[in-house]
């Protein structure tokens, strides 16, 4: 199963940085592009899908944006821990769990297919950013204890995750590196700007 992490896309509330880089509207609609490109990766998958989306009251606005065809439900309150094990526990036990945290160029249905795969062999896969924070976090199991490791979003994030991860599994498998698009310079990177 696999979880998304999603905002709305709402005019000056994403992608903030690249939002007073590029203008609000452009950011707006690089969101979208990268948005797509994440759902599109996932729907090759076909696999049990759930978009996770904050706040509470934007489920119309998700589902218009969206259309009918997904399974949305609002996240949980608190730190990124919280909302991590909140989804990983919305998850039909024995299944195997992927979360995408943040959208990126990169993330290709070949990356999330050797994510699945990889939890044949190891419990748990995490997916670093160049930028120190997290785009996927996956395992075999719900793994109760990550929200207490989890304290904060951001840059972080990262060195948290592998902290909680080396603390409750004996093994796990980092994925490649992805830049996630936060600001102008990231998307020039991932040939989103000329």
């Amino acid at each position: 199963a696999v979880a998304i992490f999603l905002d709305p896309p709402r005019l000056g509330a994403v992608k903030p940085r690249l939002a007073a880089e590029v203008g609000a509207h452009h950011a707006l609609r690089l969101y979208r592009v990268l948005a797509s490109r994440t759902l599109a990766a996932v729907r090759a998958l076909d696999v049990p899908t759930v978009i996770w989306f904050s706040p509470v009251e934007a489920q119309p606005e998700m589902r218009h944006w969206l259309g009918p065809s997904w399974t949305l439900r609002p996240q949980a309150s608190g730190a990124l821990g919280a909302r991590l094990a909140a989804a990983s526990h919305g998850v039909e036990p024995g299944y195997p769990w992927l979360v995408i945290l943040s959208e990126s160029a990169g993330l290709e249905p070949r990356l999330l297919s050797a994510a699945l795969d990889a939890l044949i062999d190891y419990p748990a896969v995490l997916g670093p950013t160049q930028q120190g924070g997290c785009y996927l976090i996956g395992a075999r199991r719900p793994l109760p204890g990550l929200a207490a490791g989890v304290t904060e979003d951001g840059p972080g994030v990262l060195a948290a995750l592998r902290t909680a991860l080396d603390r409750m599994t004996p093994e796990w498998r980092e994925l490649p590196e992805l830049r996630v698009v936060e600001s102008a310079a990231d998307a020039a990177a991932a040939g989103l700007l000329v």
